[in-house]
């Protein structure tokens, strides 16, 4: 019998190998790739999964705050290392330190406690980033606020969290007053501190407390005054009132896809896990970072988080210059930029400086996410920097993806044989909707495949830091945001409203913003907002805004198409001074398109506009006889978009 058995035995192990090699055959292509990027994907996962998982999960054990860090950084002999530089000034640990026990014990001196929120507002300088972390010594959440916005969006910010107290800068005292004299006073708290400087260092006094006398002024106090009044003891908490690393430590802005800002909550422990992504370029406190994006801004942010955690000096400057960057990169050693949106094209479209450009002791760039491909190697021919990270991610979400290998054109990458299990997914949307569509027969979301566009969105898991969602102040904002039973029944994702697509190999490429948000100068631009500003100015005409692709820019461009009344002319300059007023600058639409007639305005049955043949039109004035008018950032006005204007900016030659 067993001769009889050993041919069946053969023939079947004959079998097994001709179906094994049949199927390594149809998925030769498959085992390839995964050949090819095993040596990527292995980096990737311990740069994720290793040196930033186990940096916050040490952080976490500790229940450590960015206020014990610095202390720590203090006790272990940092005290008189460099924290940041700020034009001629250098800022010390202890000076940092000192003002921020400074913070907390005033502001705990007048019953502000665990929870409560004070709001921020001012443009770049070390106090601001030394306010935040004083008033996190006492759990108080700081209240970041977008420093360029004006009027009806500036109330809305502010109105979105009720703060017990508000820090302005004497630079932006103007702006508020605009609220404070208007019907928004009832939005601003009754406590109104002002601050210009205040410098920890022998010598130094501030002035006296202004508290004006005109009933047309808002009255404040000077925030420097009380400060120099204070002691700068540890402050002394009741039991339960310490903060830990799950507490939130800020609220940051963000547009989101409604239109209306949302107040982001962003604990000590989401800010580490932010701040430990510098590690994927062995950042060390030998390290000095630059960055020019404002304070308010995650990417404003970095460099100081970074010289909280890691005891690395920052360089603080008070708004980008292209002209003046690779001077402060010498002056300061720069060895680390943070870039965000069009900073990197800022520098390519610079006069050549052969003096500065060469030499200098930036090693790498990190930011994003999805820097434009021909920027981005342009900038590393010209300037041979060595290390491009491109990192996605937002403030509020949980999809975040490294791109450590500096592919360019990519804003991160996931390695092929891991993405069915992944987290984070692509998945099909419907264009005009906007909502994800699903599989008739499951019911369940649609894969995207290979080079197919589609949503990000990213599975939320509370216990893990890379999959959490803390979600807004606005529990209906935060509910918006999330899309429950999508790949299978009970689980949750959050949506990224980013449009991407994915190439065989993995890499991940930005597309488009999805629904009624652009974004335009490293902002995102909520369309809505702007509709509301141009139907105030125009007497309520319609009109509808959206963004269309420019050559040789980030982002995509602000265009609004308005409706032409029968009532004359619209007023074309003084519908660009009404928007400077009301609208930060890169809210400004940078087309204006006078519609004729009503059919250029169509509606759906639900009464929302249609953008989409808008949109395929663009500003090309040769698909349109309706006028169309170009923003000029020099003159601050509109003028007529005639032909060779129009072919000058498809060139890539007119200047936004």
């Amino acid at each position: 019998m067993d001769v009889s058995i050993a041919p069946i035995l053969d023939f079947i192990k004959h079998c097994l190998i001709f179906v094994t090699l049949v199927h390594l055959w149809k998925w030769k292509k498959f085992i390839l790739i995964i050949l090819t990027t095993i040596r990527r994907d292995i980096s990737l996962l311990y740069a994720l999964y290793v040196t930033i998982l186990l940096s916050w999960i040490g952080r976490r054990r500790r229940n450590e705050t960015f206020c014990k860090s610095i202390d720590k950084i203090v006790k272990e002999g940092g005290a008189d290392r460099i924290c940041f530089y700020f034009g001629d000034e250098k800022w010390t640990y202890k000076q940092v330190q000192g003002m921020s026990l400074r913070v907390a014990n005033y502001f705990q001196g007048i019953g502000l406690q665990k929870g409560d929120a004070v709001g921020i507002a001012m443009t770049n300088r070390p106090e601001y980033a030394v306010l935040w972390l004083g008033l996190g010594r006492i759990g108080v959440v700081s209240v970041l606020i977008n420093n360029n916005l004006r009027g009806d969006s500036l109330e809305n910010c502010v109105s979105v969290v009720k703060c017990k107290a508000l820090i302005i800068g004497t630079e932006l005292k103007e702006v508020f007053e605009e609220i404070w004299n208007g019907k928004g006073r009832n939005l601003l708290p009754q406590k109104i501190y002002e601050l210009d400087r205040f410098l920890e260092e022998p010598g130094w006094s501030p002035g006296n407390t202004a508290i004006p006398n005109e009933q047309v002024s808002m009255p404040t106090s000077d925030l420097a005054n009380c400060l120099w009044k204070t002691g700068k003891g540890s402050p002394i908490l009741p039991k339960g009132q310490e903060p830990g690393f799950l507490d939130p430590l800020m609220y940051m802005f963000t547009s989101g896809t409604t239109g209306v800002p949302k107040a982001v909550r962003c604990s000590h422990g989401r800010m580490f896990f932010m701040a430990s992504t510098a590690l994927v370029l062995n950042f060390s406190s030998e390290d000095v970072s630059i960055s020019a994006a404002p304070m308010y801004h995650i990417a404003g942010l970095f460099g100081t988080v970074w010289a909280f955690c890691f005891g690395a000096p920052a360089v603080i400057v008070v708004k980008f210059s292209a002209s003046q960057f690779w001077k402060d990169v010498h002056r300061y050693k720069a060895t680390v930029c943070m870039y965000v949106g069009e900073f990197c094209r800022f520098l390519v479209n610079q006069p050549v400086q052969p003096e500065l450009e060469k030499g200098h002791t930036l090693r790498a760039m990190f930011g994003g996410g999805g820097l434009r491909p021909e920027v981005w190697e342009a900038f590393q021919k010209r300037f041979k920097v060595k290390q491009f990270v491109d990192i996605y991610a937002s403030t509020e979400g949980n999809c975040t993806m490294i791109n450590l290998e500096g592919k360019i054109g990519a804003c991160g990458y996931i390695p092929v044989w891991f993405q069915p299990i992944h987290p984070i997914q692509l998945v099909k949307v419907d264009a005009v909707t906007g909502e994800i569509c699903r599989n008739e027969k499951t019911g369940f979301a649609i894969r995207c495949e290979d080079d197919e566009p589609g949503e990000l969105i990213g599975k939320i898991i509370d216990s893990v830091p890379m999959a959490r969602f803390d979600g807004y102040t606005d529990r209906i904002a935060t509910e918006k945001k999330i899309e429950r039973n999508v790949l299978c029944q009970g689980d949750k994702y959050f949506r990224t409203a980013d449009i991407m697509s994915r190439d065989k190999f993995g890499y991940y490429h930005f597309e488009d913003r999805l629904g009624d948000i652009f974004r335009w100068k490293a902002e995102n631009v909520a369309t809505t907002s702007v509709e509301g500003a141009i139907s105030c100015l125009t007497g309520m005409r319609n009109n509808v805004v959206y963004g269309v692709n420019v050559p040789g820019t980030e982002g995509s461009a602000g265009m609004a198409a308005i409706l032409e009344a029968y009532d004359g002319e619209m007023d074309i300059p003084a519908l660009a001074e009404g928007m400077k007023k009301s609208l930060p600058k890169y809210g400004i639409p940078m087309f204006v398109r006078v519609v004729k007639n009503i059919k250029g305005l169509d509606m759906t049955g639900t009464f929302k506009f249609l953008k989409s043949k808008l949109k395929q039109e663009g500003f090309d004035v040769e698909k349109t006889e309706d006028t169309i008018y170009i923003y000029s950032t020099c003159t601050e006005s509109y003028n007529k978009l005639d032909l060779d204007t129009f072919k000058e900016v498809m060139k890539g030659n007119y200047r936004f």
